[in-house]
């Protein structure tokens, strides 16, 4: 069996504890990750209604950086934003914060990632309400990373913006420019609004300042970042949103890195595959090897662990979770039919069959009724719950009821 993060958790952590100061969010994701699937979160029992069948399995971890537990999860939120999105070009906007401001970022993460939100997602509606570009309501889904290649801190945000919108008549109105908005206005309004709101809040205390810096070094270095250019990027149209959607399902859940790119662990480093970036080199089908020291790895890995209840992705305008009454007019401007958004969450079954796989893996084999999930064992944290029904258990009782 090859190298994973689990396994790297399970042999390296105590050692990254002992030596690295780790945040209560930092400890908390490693501690699961490490016990994931394993006798330390307890067992849960499934077995059939009829009692044909029972298994026995570890309950899983269910942390939203963990690769193992969360592959249904994304494929779930895929399938629900697959029926939302607009059935129109749509655009794809990066928004970097300056490494400058990194270490304000690690003291800050759940306070300034609203303020990034909030400035990007500002910036894109302002400009597209104005009839020299769109003059219409657009819709917005935003997602926030904060990773590189090679796992160093590069905080921005991801936009996939609607190439037109609703007018004030309800009548669906394409945006003017094939580029959408000129790249430079995008940047200077954004740095404007980032700037103006982090200075609000560290004029108002809302901001931990770092413990080695003052907050008119904070407010001198924003003034500074004020007079050059930010990385802001606006990508060509696209002829519609779900390409740019799946790629940010991606890293909605799973963590910065998957096993897949890890080579090895050998003389207290890792080794792992990365991209080289286009300024390296022309060919971005290229890639390098990154050796790092483990606890320097696991460090990295954990510090964009997002803080607990911090939300990571957020809609805006015709895709704000509470337009639904706007999005199903849109739809029906554009000439489709408006999707049922009154219905819950994507039942397992039906979950099953839209990813092409067999509905019976969450059956019984003899009689056909759906497994039930009973006498579970939670040891150290409630959370700690069953597993994905996909997922094999550790040992079948065929014929045997629980």
């Amino acid at each position: 069996m090859g190298i994973t993060i689990q396994g790297l958790f399970q042999e390296h952590f105590a050692a990254l504890k002992a030596t690295r100061p780790l945040s209560r969010d930092m400890w908390r994701a490693g501690v699961r990750l490490r016990d994931c699937r394993t006798s330390k979160l307890g067992i849960h029992v499934t077995r059939c209604p009829d009692g044909h069948v029972s298994s026995i399995a570890y309950n899983s971890c269910r942390h939203r950086c963990c690769k193992v537990c969360s592959g249904l999860e994304r494929e779930r939120w895929m399938l629900r934003w697959d029926t939302r999105l607009l059935p129109c070009p749509h655009h794809h906007v990066v928004f970097t914060i300056p490494h400058e401001l990194l270490d304000l970022w690690r003291y800050n993460k759940k306070t300034l990632a609203s303020i990034l939100f909030a400035a990007a997602s500002q910036t894109l509606r302002e400009l597209l309400a104005d009839p020299k570009y769109c003059g219409a309501r657009v819709g917005l889904l935003a997602a926030l990373h904060t990773w590189s290649q090679t796992l160093a801190a590069h905080v921005h945000l991801h936009v996939l913006v609607t190439a037109g919108g609703l007018d004030s008549s309800n009548h669906w109105k394409p945006a003017i420019k094939n580029c959408l908005l000129p790249r430079k206005v995008v940047m200077i309004v954004f740095r404007g609004k980032f700037r103006e709101f982090t200075m609000r809040a560290i004029q108002q205390g809302k901001l931990e300042i770092p413990p080695t810096t003052t907050a008119s070094y904070w407010i001198g270095q924003l003034n500074r970042l004020g007079r050059v250019p930010w990385n802001v990027k606006v990508f060509d149209r696209y002829k519609h949103g779900q390409g740019v959607a799946r790629y940010l399902a991606r890293y909605l859940r799973g963590g910065p890195i998957g096993s897949h790119r890890l080579i090895s662990c050998t003389e207290g480093k890792v080794r792992f595959r990365y991209r080289v970036s286009a300024k390296a080199n022309a060919d971005r089908t290229r890639q390098g090897v990154m050796p790092l020291d483990t606890t320097e790895f696991l460090h990295r890995f954990l510090e964009h662990m997002p803080p607990r209840r911090m939300q990571t992705v957020r809609g805006y305008g015709l895709y704000a979770g509470n337009q639904h009454s706007h999005l199903a007019e849109a739809f029906t401007a554009l000439g489709s039919t408006p999707p049922d958004l009154s219905s819950g969450p994507v039942g397992m079954t039906e979950l099953l069959e839209q990813l092409g796989l067999d509905p019976s893996l969450n059956c019984c084999p003899i009689c056909g009724k759906q497994l039930i999930i009973e006498r579970e064992s939670r040891p150290y944290w409630r959370s700690a719950r069953s597993p994905p029904p996909l997922l094999q258990p550790s040992s079948t009782l065929v014929g045997t009821p629980a």
